[in-house]
């Protein structure tokens, strides 16, 4: 079994001046392309930051060594979360994607200080997203004071990261549902009971049909330039000469905060080690089977604001809103008849018939467009 990864939270201060307001302008709110600055990285490092983003441009931040800059740079590591902070807010949320130490690369982005020193301590960051959040907002979930403001550049204590990770989920959905002005809702695995009384019916799946679709949300996903995860049992399946297992990912990372249980889910997007969509291909004759999966994922990451699809054939929607709007999946803890979206085969099908002759990205909002909800 792989082992669970735990992730750490930095904060970062981004406040101080005009010189630091510069450079957040110009490598953050700009974030930057490899081919740009790959003069300065060594092969390994250029290959690593194209694979890791597939081509996306990154924020890159850095600090000036010094004994606690260094030993915070140092602990690290892919995945972790940053939370960069500025006069009490909350102003940006991103991952770790890689670290290295390059002065010239700090040079070529921010010169030197009034000392000579530069910010080598780089680190480049990915699933970057702005807030506009009090500090005061989280410090009531982390076990801080209301008063309390972070310094500097600086760790957070892991055994307040792993309470709060563990009991409410991965960090960029809990400060998105905070700056909406939500409660966040902690992780009650009691809650499994909910779902427990479903009758477990017979499943029959139309094995080609399914497989289809299964491909073409793998090769969609390729097209968004997102990693693509199957279950491991449908690895060595085809489609038209395709082998999936030569287009997805080999291991899934888990984390404290994403559940083990995603790895079950039809086909799953992602880009680092941040969920971006999970999509359950329904085929069963009692139709909930997909639900019943999606549903205990809501259960084990309540906060979490990846969307989630429900992809069957048009002549089968309205039996899948009638599942979703049941007391056993719209009840105030699941609320999946709003959290869940339908897409139709036919709607899959000529999303990637179209896009597969054309040379351009996909992107994750044309599918809400053609999706459907089960509450307008």
């Amino acid at each position: 079994m792989d082992q669970v990864k735990k992730r750490k939270i930095f904060f970062v201060m981004a406040g101080g001046g005009h010189e630091t307001d510069r450079h957040y302008y110009e490598t953050i709110k700009n974030r930057r392309s490899v081919g740009e600055f790959e003069k300065y990285l060594e092969y390994e490092d250029i290959n690593k930051l194209n694979q890791y983003s597939h081509g996306r441009p990154y924020a890159i931040w850095g600090a000036v060594p010094g004994t606690s800059n260094i030993r915070n740079w140092e602990t690290m590591d892919v995945g972790d979360y940053v939370l960069v902070y500025r006069q009490g807010k909350i102003i940006l949320a991103a991952e770790i994607a890689l670290k290295i130490r390059n002065a010239d690369l700090a040079k070529y982005f921010w010169q030197v200080d009034k000392d000579g020193k530069t910010w080598e301590l780089i680190y480049f960051m990915i699933n970057d997203v702005p807030f506009d959040l009090e500090m005061s907002k989280l410090n009531k979930y982390l076990g801080y004071e209301d008063i309390y403001h972070p310094q500097g550049f600086m760790a957070i204590k892991q055994d307040k990261v792993d309470k709060l990770l563990s009991a409410y989920g991965d960090l960029i959905s809990l400060l998105q549902k905070l700056t909406s002005g939500q409660e966040l809702e902690e992780i009650e695995f009691e809650k499994k009971k909910i779902v427990e009384n479903v009758i477990d019916e017979h499943i029959e799946k139309a094995p080609t049909e399914h497989t289809e679709m299964q491909w073409r949300l793998i090769r969609l996903g390729n097209r968004s330039n997102f990693d693509v995860w199957v279950p491991e049992a449908d690895k060595s399946r085809e489609f038209d000469g395709n082998i999936f297992k030569d287009f997805v990912i080999r291991e899934f990372q888990e984390t404290i905060d994403i559940p083990t249980y995603i790895k079950n889910i039809d086909t799953v997007w992602k880009l680092g080690n941040s969920i971006k969509s999970a999509f359950e291909i329904e085929h069963s004759t009692s139709i909930y089977s997909g639900i019943l999966r999606l549903s205990d994922l809501r259960v084990l990451t309540p906060n979490s604001t990846y969307p989630l699809f429900i992809v069957a054939s048009r002549e089968r929607k309205n039996k899948v809103f009638e599942q979703l709007r049941r007391p056993t999946f719209s009840n105030e803890y699941l609320s999946l008849d709003q959290v869940i979206k339908f897409i139709s085969y036919d709607s899959v099908r000529d999303l990637d018939e179209n896009l597969k002759k054309e040379d351009i990205g996909f992107n994750i909002d044309w599918l809400l467009k053609v999706s459907e909800p089960a509450v307008i």
